[in-house]
């Protein structure tokens, strides 16, 4: 009986074992499929500005970056601001320079259409803030990704009693790693709640990582399929308007060179202040169905034209003078 018993210990770990592993692979999957669909929709929409805000503002501040309710754009973009300039009523460059800001700066300074300011003010700040975190969250709630059901599937998995929470040894590995912050009220447990919002944080982060990776990717192909020059089957004015090679233009450049805002409302698709190399390729593409479709319905209305007019001809008499 000791003998039956001491062999149960010694497999019982090794089962848990295979348990939590076989858990976080089931959590993983879940995730990068969330995470792929995010990203493609990322990719698509074209929008950075929020992912390479968090970025440099987590570079600048590690650890400091205070949790909000993504949904709530306002509370968000106010945490940024009190960030960077804390109870001061505007964003000093001097400031952002010190502290490793400078490109994020003149980035949203551009944006926002400026001009050569020593300051960007809280509610310039916050109006931009709000409409980049908008964009990000309508990229990451498009695409038809149920992410609270792919977390409520997960959380099911790993709460082995049902009791509604997860403790212990029902974690996974990566929520272990994370409990700090995904224990949002500090309990010790994460409730279904705390738990789709992990799963929410860490898909985006994945989706971020790899829209990153896809936009590379494409940038690659594209040069490879021009010979390797870059700006290959983009006109002139983009190159010249796009100094810092980012692949993009910005509204701030082209109002600068003198070119009609019109026009560039008409280029940027996704209406964010930016026209990159994805969107005008697309716009030429429309632009080109566009003008097809216009031909199509010129000639088609020539084509019913023409009958009406052979009816509308005066009949000539037999032996009749028509004059």
């Amino acid at each position: 009986m000791r003998s039956i018993v001491s062999l149960l210990l010694t497999a019982l770990p090794c089962a848990l074992v295979r348990a939590g592993e076989e858990q976080d692979r089931f959590e993983e999957q879940a995730m990068a499929r969330c995470a792929q669909h995010k990203a493609e929709r990322l990719v698509k929409i074209g929008n950075w500005e929020k992912a390479n805000t968090i970025r440099d503002l987590e570079a600048a501040f590690p650890g400091k970056l205070p949790k909000t309710d993504f949904k709530k754009d306002e509370d968000e973009a106010a945490a940024w601001f009190t960030l960077v300039a804390g109870a001061a009523d505007e964003w000093r460059k001097a400031d952002a320079v010190a502290a490793g800001l400078g490109p994020m700066f003149e980035r949203w300074k551009q944006r926002l259409e400026l001009g050569p300011v020593p300051s960007i003010k809280r509610d310039e700040f916050i109006k931009f803030a709000k409409m980049i975190i908008r964009n990000m969250a309508q990229a990451m709630e498009g695409g038809g990704v149920d992410t609270n059901g792919e977390a409520d599937r997960v959380f099911r998995t790993l709460d082995l009693n049902s009791d509604g929470e997860l403790t212990g040894a029902e974690m996974s590995t990566g929520l272990r790693e994370d409990k700090a912050q995904a224990d949002a009220n500090g309990d010790g447990r994460i409730s279904k709640d705390e738990y789709r919002e992990y799963f929410r944080r860490r898909t985006e982060m994945k989706a971020e990582k790899l829209a990153t990776a896809i936009k590379a990717n494409q940038t690659l192909m594209r040069e490879l399929e021009g010979g390797g020059k870059r700006g290959a089957g983009l006109p002139d004015w983009f190159m010249k308007l796009d100094p810092d090679k980012e692949g993009q233009v910005s509204l701030f450049n082209w109002r600068k060179a003198g070119r009609s805002t019109a026009d560039f409302q008409e280029m940027d698709l996704n209406g964010d202040g930016l026209i990159t190399v994805e969107e005008y390729h697309r716009w030429v593409k429309q632009k080109g169905n566009d003008d097809a479709q216009k031909k199509r319905e010129e000639k088609q209305k020539g084509d019913d034209i023409a009958p009406k007019m052979q009816e509308e001809k005066p009949k000539k008499k037999d032996g009749a003078n028509p004059l």
